[in-house]
């Protein structure tokens, strides 16, 4: 084969490669900066969970956590949670301000339809956080939320000036969801996608469009209400940034016009 020939060839791989893999294969394709997967044995702390990311560090301890703990299946139980306090725990990452973000949250409920307060409405998130740590400037997060007694609704959350979330998707009062936040920082944009068996099949809950001078510093899992009467098993919370085109696949497709002069 010419040279000639080729250039097109190798142009046309570089291309569509990116276009055919799917949102899981580009997660697991990235850097795993964070990764709980929560094998840790059974009554494990959130605050002593193990991260097996390349940026191993741990979440923090918050008192209104007290009573959850992993439960030995691979799983953290927010069941003990008794409290209505908004639980916040946050991880550190290196500061990102452009490329591309996967955040994964992996989450199995089953809420008990007669106990249901409106007043009350359940919370379960996972941020991508401007500030390092404990900050409120949230830049993208996956957020669940109980709406009604069998009803949880999920949307991407983005926040900010000229920043809108995805529409609304709901679900029932059981459910289990591997969700992925796909998150452009140079575009500005996050399309949230979600899987019911497993990272199979993704659908997507739509773009929502982020604040430009937000970055990411820090991970943030969010407990909010009492889940003493439900079951909330959080299954994995992860955070991949996919690199930047390599240097070798750039100067690829800069020698195409070259290749074109020459013949």
């Amino acid at each position: 084969m010419s040279i000639n020939s080729l250039a097109p060839r190798l142009l046309w791989l570089a291309l569509i490669s990116p276009v055919t893999a799917t949102v899981l294969t580009d997660f697991n394709s990235g850097n795993i900066v964070t990764d709980f997967e929560f094998n840790d044995a059974a009554g494990t702390t959130i605050e002593n969970t193990v991260n097996t990311g390349t940026e191993g560090g741990s979440w923090d301890t918050d008192g209104d956590l007290a009573g959850t703990s992993t439960n030995g299946a691979g799983q953290f139980d927010a069941s003990g949670k008794a409290n209505t306090d908004f639980g916040s725990v946050y991880v550190d990452i290196n500061g990102i301000n452009s490329g591309r973000v996967l955040a994964l949250f992996h989450v199995s409920w089953s809420f008990d339809d007669a106990i249901y307060d409106p007043a009350q409405d359940e919370e379960f998130r996972l941020s991508l956080i401007t500030f390092d740590p404990r900050s409120t400037f949230v830049t993208a997060e996956t957020f669940f939320t109980r709406t009604g007694a069998d009803e949880v609704t999920m949307y991407g959350n983005a926040v900010g000036t000229g920043a809108s979330d995805t529409p609304d998707v709901f679900f029932g009062g059981s459910g289990s969801l591997l969700t992925i936040f796909d998150i452009d920082l140079d575009a500005a944009t996050a399309e949230l996608f979600y899987s019911s068996d497993g990272g199979a099949n993704f659908s997507s809950a739509g773009v929502a469009t982020l604040d430009p001078t937000r970055g990411i510093e820090s991970v943030r899992l969010v407990l909010n209400e009492d889940y003493s009467d439900d079951s909330l098993l959080i299954e994995r919370a992860a955070v991949s940034v996919i690199p930047e085109p390599s240097v070798a696949v750039l100067g690829l497709l800069g020698l195409v016009p070259f290749f074109r002069r020459r013949r």
